[in-house]
């Protein structure tokens, strides 16, 4: 007893005060000579109607109850291609003159884009707050009965100053998800200036991120982005350990390398003729020119030798998607690259889209 008492009256070290919460006040941005975005979130896509000449549609545009921006896609007289976009920029359910824009459709890939930039507004309780936006119709001579669809994509941000740790710090919030409304579906960044917090690769919001060794993390975010509260922790991880695991390429970039690259030929009828005389199997790599991910495994997967190794065993060929339109349809080719191991009579036997490792493509050549 004598002991219990002894220990109940040893003063208690106090409790650790909980973080403080940085408020932080944004202002929206759009991008300028000298400042954009380091990345590109994707679009979003707005199915069409065919009304006659005039393809009409709609899609939602900030909190739920908000009216609908209407749109409509027309041709100048004379003109070939879709050059008028009258869009609702006000919500007000009518098209003013200033919301009849103009462009001049151009020639990409055999394809004919109509791009447009506007400014919408998005109303948050008696607040309208602006919206830049970049709009696109892509036209395909090869797919005259393809339905058509508006894409679209937020061209801003919302951005703010604050001090931390006794230094300015910037914090930025933009859209993942376009909705217009901010979410932890969304992504935000974190850094000593402004132009280090646009090259920023983008984090969702439900993450931390790190700033002079310290990781902050959102505790609130405004739904127009231009509020939100900061607050600093402790993640399981180091900022190193974090940096290595997100470092996915790391083994293929250390990957041995062979000899010589996997050799691709361009001529599918040609590679199947082959297989069918050799008993080998085709692989068939859907790529662009514009394709990152493509890019990547010729820099880094076809040049490994267990890769090399792996694929002895196959016919290898590498066709542009936007070229070989046909191919692409009939092996329902929707993203780049697309990986194909085909029999000897172009059926497909395995099929990855993406990004695959060295590892992952040396299982895909397995017998």
């Amino acid at each position: 007893m004598m002991l219990c008492a002894w220990l109940c009256l040893v003063p208690q070290a106090p409790a650790a005060a909980p973080p403080a919460v940085v408020p932080v006040q944004l202002a929206p941005r759009a991008p300028e000579a000298g400042a954009s975005l380091g990345w590109s979130p994707k679009a979003a896509t707005v199915p069409l109607q065919r009304d006659g000449e005039v393809l009409r549609g709609e899609f939602p545009l900030g909190p739920e109850g908000t009216a609908a921006v209407r749109v409509e896609l027309t041709r100048s007289p004379g003109a070939a291609h879709f050059d008028r976009l009258a869009i609702d920029l006000d919500r007000d359910g009518a098209f003013a003159d200033g919301e009849r824009l103009t462009t001049v459709p151009k020639d990409q890939r055999g394809k004919w884009w109509s791009s447009f930039e506007a400014v919408v507004q998005v109303p948050f309780g008696q607040v309208q707050r602006p919206y830049p936006m970049s709009l696109w119709f892509v036209a395909d001579p090869a797919e005259p009965e393809a339905p058509p669809a508006l894409r679209w994509s937020r061209r801003g941000w919302c951005e703010g100053t604050i001090e931390l740790d006794g230094k300015p710090a910037h914090v930025l919030v933009t859209e993942s998800v376009m909705d217009g409304v901010f979410t932890t579906a969304d992504s935000w960044q974190l850094a000593r200036d402004g132009k280090a917090v646009l090259r920023a690769a983008s984090r969702k919001i439900d993450q931390h991120a790190w700033l002079d060794g310290k990781a902050w993390r959102l505790v609130e975010v405004a739904a127009d982005g231009c509020a939100l509260r900061l607050e600093s922790c402790v993640p399981e991880l180091t900022e190193a350990q974090e940096r290595e695991r997100a470092d996915t390429m790391k083994a293929d970039r250390e990957a041995k390398r062979a000899p010589a690259p996997m050799v691709f030929g361009h001529d599918l009828a040609a590679a199947l003729a082959e297989a069918e005389r050799t008993g080998k199997r085709v692989f068939v790599d859907f790529e662009t020119t514009w394709c990152g991910p493509c890019k990547q495994m010729d820099q880094w997967v076809y040049t490994a030798a267990d890769v090399v190794a792996a694929a002895a065993g196959v016919v290898a060929v590498k066709l542009d998607g936007d070229e070989q339109k046909e191919l692409v349809k009939r092996y329902e080719v929707k993203g780049y690259p697309t990986l194909l191991l085909l029999d000897g009579k172009g059926a497909v036997v395995r099929r990855e889209v993406g990004y695959r490792s060295v590892a992952q493509m040396v299982r895909f050549f397995a017998p």
